[in-house]
């Protein structure tokens, strides 16, 4: 998946407050990266064809219309001199958004939203957009931002979509002279045996079993930052092997961050979804902005 070197920012926006939260977060990427800012508006409100239509005085093209321009001014308040393009189109959000992220370097978009004319336009589709996007793709959380820390977290299980995250939480850390914490979580096999309602073979080797998944955890760390540091050299980086359930030991590290970097699918029973269950929960759970990048982006 390679996006244009000029590739734009892409924001979802619906006009309510929490949509024009993650326009911010996104209006403040395009600025760092020196990119554009495309602000999108899909909709496709109940009996559209027919009420516009039928209703004196009523234009679902002109509420739509204000959305995009309410939109386009505030992100040029907030960031003087940021080139913005703004559309609306009419259709289902997920699809719409699907072939705009084809031409993007990054998508941004709100966790659980509501149209301002009352029709359901976010909350899957951000998962669907975060599984099958055409670039990464950043969840922001229905909340008032917290101050920065410049820190990022990014987590690992040694997958391919694991390493596409470390190259761009790397890339990205770079870009704000932020911090980097990789953070790898690990549970015995015993325990992962009965995550799947298993029996676990008891043979006495239950102590030996909590420093074995850490050793491999940590070999799996490793092997997913093999050479990215000499990339960055001006990231400092932390590693981690944490001992629990991957979706809560990166929930509770991204208390401590600005931005949490997943892959969108990761190692174990679940590599066959388009999102895996781990990226599903965090990105559910998370009180910070959630990065989600595809194996196949470069």
């Amino acid at each position: 998946m390679a996006t244009r070197p000029d590739a734009p920012v892409l924001a979802a926006v619906n006009g309510t407050e929490a949509s024009l939260r993650a326009l911010d977060w996104a209006a403040d990427e395009a600025l760092v990266r020196g990119r554009s800012l495309r602000i999108v508006y899909a909709f496709d409100w109940p009996l559209y064809h027919r009420v516009s239509k039928s209703v004196p005085g009523f234009s679902a093209e002109r509420l739509a219309q204000k959305v995009v321009d309410e939109a386009e001014r505030r992100a040029a308040e907030r960031t003087p001199g940021l080139r913005t393009a703004a559309v609306y189109k009419v259709g289902d959000a997920a699809p719409v958004l699907m072939t705009e992220s084809a031409e993007a370097g990054l998508a941004v978009i709100g966790s659980r939203l509501q149209s301002r004319i009352g029709a359901l336009l976010l909350g899957s589709t951000g998962l669907e957009l975060a599984a099958a996007g055409r670039c990464p793709v950043v969840v922001v959380p229905d909340r008032d931002p917290k101050p920065p820390v410049r820190r990022i977290v990014v987590g690992l299980d040694g997958s391919a979509s694991a390493r596409a995250a470390a190259e761009w939480a790397f890339a990205a850390a770079a870009r704000r002279g932020a911090a980097l914490r990789a953070v790898i979580a690990h549970e015995p096999a015993s325990r992962r045996l009965m995550g799947r309602c298993e029996a676990p073979v008891r043979d006495g080797s239950d102590q030996a079993e909590p420093e074995e998944a850490a050793r491999e955890a940590r070999r799996l760390l490793s092997e997913s930052l093999a050479g990215l540091r000499e990339h960055h050299p001006q990231v400092e980086l932390e590693e981690s092997a944490v001992p629990g359930h991957p979706a809560q030991v990166l929930a509770d590290a991204s208390a401590g961050c600005d931005l949490l970097v997943v892959g969108s699918r990761g190692r174990g029973g679940f590599t066959g979804m388009l999102l895996g269950s781990v990226s599903q929960s965090v990105l559910a759970h998370a009180s910070v902005p959630v990065a989600v990048v595809p194996a196949d982006t470069h």
